[in-house]
């Protein structure tokens, strides 16, 4: 019989709040550019203060990752780590592209350690903050696959994920694998579903861990797969799928009741299993829904005349390419080169790269447009 990790409930959550930082410190020095330095393209902020110039915004990060350092070595770990999540959502604000699956997923979970104090002398009450890590993690797994449940995804990031297979293998035995595609969204929602439910539990880790082995393949860096923070999130998934639920993770004297009498419970309840479900009605953020890579995160094309992508720098003009019969800025390629990250799929940010590309260009501003993608809402006021 395979027993799993053999830590107990305590160990297991010191682990995951050292992985979850060392998570976020690599990730962040992963996509650098998004936090600091010079860059062209624009801020998105949600707050009208502007953004920190470079190269004074160096220090934010710098004082950032010292705060996470410090929760591992300093005392005061639970202020520390107060400190570190105002000021991530500070950074947010400034601009929300920085609001990346990973960096929401792994401060959210950081945010149930703010409460728990590390005490091993009451099983019910650390069990609870266990269980709460339990939900969020599962829960992506569930909503990842929900999102995914549409033709667009196996038409676009799903076939663009398996594109490196099809120069080694015959088109009959890469049509199989597209064809797979319909039933990796129904793959993602059982693992979600089985990490939660014990009898099955085993299989749904096997499969987790095997989707993400095949992730790490496929995403690894290439000079067409330049989100490297997403795909070092594969090896940080790896590590918290076995620390939080492989081997024994039930207290004998565990009272279910103690979580029922926790505010922070309703909350997450709130957060990752009720308002998820609201996504596709366009009444929750897509990666807080973890709706990402599902092929409708974005709802708009900005449209460009041939005149109008000639008055364009040049280096925006590679950017330029066919879509639905005519030239539009490919604005995820321009952020995956320059920031490594996908582009944030909001309205602030769709209107702020449209009004970058009017003031860059020199022809008219009617040659430029925000259009709204085929058969998709526009959440976009005009």
């Amino acid at each position: 019989m395979i027993e799993g990790l053999q830590f107990s409930i305590p160990q297991r959550m010191l682990l995951i709040r050292n992985t979850l930082i060392v998570g976020l410190i690599l990730s962040v020095f992963l996509s650098l550019n998004l936090w600091a330095g010079t860059r062209g393209l624009p801020y998105a902020g949600l707050i009208d203060k502007g953004s920190i110039p470079a190269p004074y915004d160096y220090i934010l990060v710098l004082v950032l990752v010292f705060l996470w350092l410090g929760t591992l070595f300093l005392f005061k770990q639970r202020l520390l780590l107060f400190l570190s999540v105002l000021l991530s959502i500070f950074l947010v604000l400034m601009d929300v592209n920085r609001l990346q699956p990973w960096f929401y997923l792994y401060n959210m979970m950081l945010v149930v350690f703010l409460f728990y104090n590390g005490r091993v002398d009451d099983s019910s009450k650390f069990t609870s903050f266990f269980i709460l890590l339990q939900i969020i993690f599962a829960s992506v797994y569930f909503f990842s696959g929900w999102s995914q449940l549409n033709s667009l995804f196996v038409e676009t990031d799903y076939l663009e994920l398996i594109s490196p297979l099809k120069s080694l293998m015959s088109e009959r035995q890469f049509l199989f694998f597209q064809r797979f595609g319909n039933v990796v969204s129904f793959i993602f929602m059982f693992i979600g579903i089985g990490l939660i439910i014990s009898p099955i539990r085993y299989l749904a880790i096997s499969l987790a861990v095997l989707l993400h082995l095949i992730l790490i393949v496929l995403m690894f860096p290439t000079p067409k797969n330049l989100n490297y923070s997403l795909w070092f999130s594969n090896l940080v998934f790896i590590s918290l799928l076995l620390l939080l639920f492989s081997g024994k993770t039930k207290q004998r004297y565990f009272s279910p009741l103690f979580l029922f009498q926790m505010p922070l419970f309703y909350m997450v309840i709130f957060l990752f299993i009720l308002m998820p479900f609201f996504n596709n009605s366009g009444r929750w953020p897509d990666y807080l829904s973890s709706n990402f890579k599902s092929g409708n995160t974005q709802t708009v094309i900005i449209s460009l005349s041939e005149k109008s992508v000639e008055s364009l720098p040049e280096e925006l003009k590679k950017y330029c390419e066919p879509q639905y019969g005519f030239l539009a800025f490919n604005y995820d390629r321009w952020y995956l080169s320059n920031l490594h990250v996908s582009c944030y799929p909001s309205p602030k940010v769709f209107n702020g790269i449209f009004e970058h590309l009017r003031q860059v260009s020199t022809a008219d501003v009617k040659e430029i447009e925000l259009k709204t993608k085929p058969k998709q809402k526009l959440l976009i006021k005009q």
